[in-house]
């Protein structure tokens, strides 16, 4: 599965659809962010691309997933962080509801993730003692740094930035997968996610038109998406460069 800007438009998944009753300006203008976000070279870099029809090692596969982990492990507290940069009951809400549902009301997506990690071979030793790349914690406190500061503008156009590259991202990541060889239940956690963070970008959606009814709102959720989508970028430029360097060890 692909995920195109029609899926966030118009889809069968339960999750939280676009609401009506959104001005006709603020609706043209979100859906061309969204083309923008997913036509950038962070969303299509060629790793992903690749990935998709050339297998990795089980050393390459192990330093992915290790680099991943060290990405997005404690994003649900960075978006709860939105929460203190804001006195708009609507977005305090859809940032509380982002975190609690990736915490579950059992499972949380990072327990989750650590199963599938276990079914890859991964244990809890090679997460604790792998180093990742500076990129990757480049990309983890630059997160929590837009987050976390005003304005909020800023921190909404990276959210929305995060939350919808994140679904074909992780459309990305199951096709990978599928080309492994992995069967549906180790794939579970990225299939969950692709329908998941549709609705997440959605919901985030729902209450931007306060923010960009104007060229100054408009200007500072654009810089909150490029900042976001410049950290992915060099992640994957640098994730692809670790493992080119693994396969020259290889060969």
């Amino acid at each position: 599965m692909t995920v195109q800007a029609t899926d966030f438009q118009q889809n069968d998944f339960k999750v939280t659809q676009r609401a009506s009753g959104i001005s006709v300006s603020v609706k043209e203008y979100l859906d061309d962010q969204v083309e923008k976000i997913l036509a950038h070279r962070s969303v299509n870099h060629p790793f992903l691309n690749r990935y998709a029809t050339k297998k990795l090692t089980k050393i390459q596969e192990k330093q992915l997933y290790l680099e991943t982990n060290a990405y997005f492990k404690y994003l649900p507290f960075y978006v709860a962080n939105i929460s203190t940069i804001t006195r708009d009951e609507a977005v305090l809400r859809e940032v509380l509801h982002n975190s609690v549902d990736e915490l579950g009301s059992q499972k949380s997506h990072s327990d989750i993730f650590a199963q599938f990690l276990a079914m890859l071979g991964i244990s809890q030793d090679d997460i604790e003692t792998y180093t990742p790349l500076q990129t990757s914690i480049d990309l983890n406190e630059g997160i929590r740094e837009i987050y976390n500061t005003p304005p909020l503008e800023r921190a909404l156009g990276a959210l929305f930035a995060d939350e919808t590259q994140s679904a074909a991202m992780c459309a990305r990541y199951n096709e990978g997968l599928k080309n492994q060889g992995y069967d549906a239940r180790t794939r579970h956690f990225w299939e969950l996610h692709i329908e998941a963070e549709i609705g997440h970008s959605n919901a985030i959606y729902n209450i931007l038109g306060p923010y960009v009814t104007d060229e100054h709102g408009k200007k500072l959720f654009e810089e909150g998406i490029a900042h976001y989508l410049t950290l992915m970028e060099r992640f994957w430029d640098n994730i692809e460069a670790r493992l080119n360097e693994s396969e020259i060890q290889r060969a």
